[in-house]
């Protein structure tokens, strides 16, 4: 089992304070955290004061202590799925409204010694079949280069579909469906 140093960094300490001192009641804490976008969506130390987070936050965060703690097993990584009403029953509406069956959506999630490890969320319906297109990412990344990654994947996808929907268009729809996305 892998302990929480304390003296690691600051997260680290945070944690312990907390009595957060295992990797495991790190992970158990994470998803268990409400499911909800920071107020910037680029800082995952924000779910410490805010006390929610979205896949990138939460999963940024865990990746945040590992790299205090030196446990060099876990990365943290970015894919793409296709949001529809199987993998995310809330977004059935929306995407109805716009005459989409899915929408991509990038999904940031762990590898655990290879392993697939989700904590967006206790009920989290993305399994790693549902990814495509993963890659490495650092706690750093989740912002800006998550969105120029995603707008370029939804252009591919909408060329690939043929989607007369505008980039922008596109891009309000998967907000629309973030919205109501922690409302499952």
């Amino acid at each position: 089992m892998k302990n929480i140093n304390p003296k690691a960094g600051p997260l680290s300490n945070i944690l312990f304070s907390k009595g957060i001192v295992t990797l495991p009641a790190l992970f158990d804490w994470v998803k268990v955290l409400p499911y909800g976008r920071n107020s910037d969506r680029s800082d995952h130390t924000l779910i410490l004061k805010e006390n929610r987070g979205t896949c990138s936050t939460k999963h940024a965060f865990v990746k945040a202590v590992a790299q205090e703690n030196e446990w060099e097993e876990i990365a943290l990584c970015m894919g793409f799925f296709r949001m529809n009403v199987i993998n995310t029953p809330s977004v059935a509406a929306i995407l109805q409204q716009h005459s989409l069956t899915e929408i991509p959506e990038a999904h940031t999630y762990l590898r655990v010694n290879d392993e697939y490890a989700d904590l967006t969320g206790a009920n989290s319906r993305i399994t790693e079949n549902d990814i495509s297109e993963e890659m490495e990412i650092e706690p750093e990344d989740i912002g800006l280069l998550k969105e120029v990654l995603h707008k370029g994947y939804l252009a591919q996808w909408k060329e690939e579909e043929n989607i007369a929907n505008t980039i922008d268009q596109l891009w309000q729809i998967r907000e629309e469906c973030i919205k109501v996305f922690g409302k499952k």
